[in-house]
């Protein structure tokens, strides 16, 4: 039987360390080949971890200083939340916005499941799109 909370901590925070890292690989290696990633209230969906290292690679490369801060994080068995800050500079493409070299701040929450492997299976992130559009002149 897994032992899903100190799996749990561990994925959250090697989560974190890749993000922070800026390391698109180590990212998609906590998802499990089939995993589904959604950014709700927008049409994005990823699928599998090579949709995962995809959108983490783009995200990086729109703005090269991202920094993401663990706020809080709540496990429940095999799922948890985790509340964050994301901070950086746009200067890249971020899905058709040409760069605007603003900087900015935006929170949010992911819920996350895992699977008996110990993998992400399941995530859904919960963004301030307004305020990032709005951060970036476009919104």
């Amino acid at each position: 039987m897994i032992d899903y909370r100190a799996c749990t901590q561990d994925v959250n925070d090697r989560t974190y360390a890749a993000w922070n890292a800026h390391d698109a690989e180590a990212v998609a290696a906590v998802f499990a080949e089939d995993a589904v990633a959604r950014e709700v209230g927008s049409p994005m969906e990823v699928r599998g971890r090579d949709g995962v290292r995809a959108r983490a690679e783009a995200l990086l490369a729109a703005f090269p200083d991202f920094r993401l801060e663990r706020v809080e994080l709540v496990i429940d068995g095999d799922r948890h939340a985790d509340r964050w800050i994301l901070t950086g500079t746009h200067l890249g493409d971020l899905y058709g916005i040409p760069p605007t070299g603003r900087a900015v701040r935006i929170e949010g929450a992911t819920f996350s499941r895992l699977g008996p492997d110990g993998l992400v299976i399941e995530d859904y992130h919960f963004s301030n799109m307004a305020a990032l559009l709005a951060q970036l002149g476009v919104g």
